[in-house]
């Protein structure tokens, strides 16, 4: 058992509804104990939860501030809506696709969907990715920019993405912030799991309609992609929600195997990306992982020191349920000891940019010298003192 502190109604009222089998009845004992509404939409936005949240939360309207309640029910027409017209534009790429006779693989997001829910509205994204074969790239190109999805001009992409897993991304003129991805492999060219495209190829099944002549992932595969995806490209501190909400589609769905996901997951070399993502997806949003699966899936780190790593990314995603690291080195230092690298068999746990390419590209890069970020620390004591205090070192 977890020795934490209990989640505020707040942060568990936006992530228990991940969990499409949440009983209703708790998110109102949730919302009668919410104090602080403004942190909820704040949580459910960056999240991409809102339209989600209002389904739970639209019988019990009466209990939520009527400012609350109206700005939950438009941000939830306009995500369903862009996320139906999301999924007319993914339909029109894969018959495409199919009557050009380019095989074609939906990942993440876009294959939950085609598994779960074809509106794509039960879990929002603002992206979808296909995978094609590298020797296709350029029919498949030809065939996503005739379906309607023109190629991005933005010349920092378009350089930052040369030579990268996926072709630079092509938009949507009628959705800003929309776009499609091509993949043309899994991973980055610096992951350090025994996994690729080949072992999704390899089990791959047939979508259903509407996306007929797509292929989707087998179930297990889609479970270990979504943890490595999480875990491993966003460190575990993007992208939370919907993670844990494709873990609960997944994992429920018919023929998903959990020892089966065990045995892929050490094949992989990624037992400990989905036991973090596993262990968060159950303490945030209270998805029932069994306990012989986080055991096998565990690495040989003291539980002790696994809680203070789960407060760590507790605070870093859901801001406010602790003192956050004040330090990206340290951040950095965290998330290396949870995964593990070694001892999962990696030469290099990778997701780092010593040129810093993107914030050169973005104009984000710091200025700051050695001796001006000493300071800056030092001054910063009371912080430091806080993380280490309330976040590293809480006793219950």
């Amino acid at each position: 058992m977890t020795r934490t502190a209990p989640l505020s109604p707040e942060c568990q009222l936006v992530f228990r509804c991940a969990d499409a089998e949440t009983e209703p009845s708790e998110f109102a004992t949730l919302a009668r104990a919410v104090r602080d509404w403004p942190r909820v939409l704040w949580l459910a936005e960056r999240e991409v939860a809102t339209a989600a949240l209002w389904r739970v939360l639209r019988p019990h309207a009466a209990l939520l501030p009527g400012a609350v309640a109206e700005h939950l029910r438009k941000s939830a027409m306009v995500s369903d809506f862009r996320m139906q017209q999301l999924s007319l534009g993914m339909q029109r790429a894969t018959t495409t696709l199919a009557a050009r006779g380019v095989p074609h693989l939906l990942l993440k997001g876009a294959a939950i969907g085609a598994l779960t829910d074809a509106t794509f509205r039960s879990r929002p994204m603002t992206d979808v990715d296909l995978l094609v074969h590298r020797e296709d790239q350029d029919r498949a190109r030809a065939a996503v920019i005739d379906s309607g999805w023109p190629e991005t001009t933005d010349p920092v992409l378009l350089e930052l993405l040369q030579d990268a897993h996926h072709l630079p991304h092509f938009v949507d003129p009628q959705m800003p912030g929309v776009r499609l991805e091509l993949h043309l492999s899994l991973l980055p060219r610096d992951q350090p799991f025994a996994f690729d495209e080949s072992l999704l190829w390899r089990d791959a099944r047939a979508a259903p309609e509407p996306f007929t002549g797509a292929l989707l992932p087998s179930r297990e595969h889609l479970v270990l992609h979504t943890c490595v995806h999480f875990a491993w490209q966003h460190t575990m501190h993007f992208g939370a929600w919907r993670t844990f909400r494709a873990v609960s589609a997944i994992t429920r769905a018919p023929g998903f195997d959990w020892d089966g996901l065990v045995r892929t997951a050490h094949d992989a070399r990624a037992a400990t990306s989905c036991y973090w993502t596993l262990r968060l997806a159950s303490r945030l949003s209270g998805i029932v992982v069994p306990d012989r699966v986080l055991a096998h899936l565990a690495p040989p780190t003291a539980e002790l020191v696994r809680e203070a790593l789960e407060r760590h990314f507790v605070a870093a995603i859901a801001m406010g349920e602790g003192p956050v690291s004040p330090s990206i080195q340290v951040t950095r230092l965290l998330w290396r000891t949870a995964l593990r690298p070694k001892w999962s068999g990696h030469r290099d746990p990778g997701r780092s940019d010593p040129e810093k390419r993107w914030e050169r590209a973005r104009g984000t890069l710091s200025t700051e010298t050695f001796a001006e970020r000493v300071v800056r620390h030092l001054e910063g004591y009371s912080t430091w003192w806080s993380f280490l205090t309330r976040t590293l070192l809480r006793r219950p």
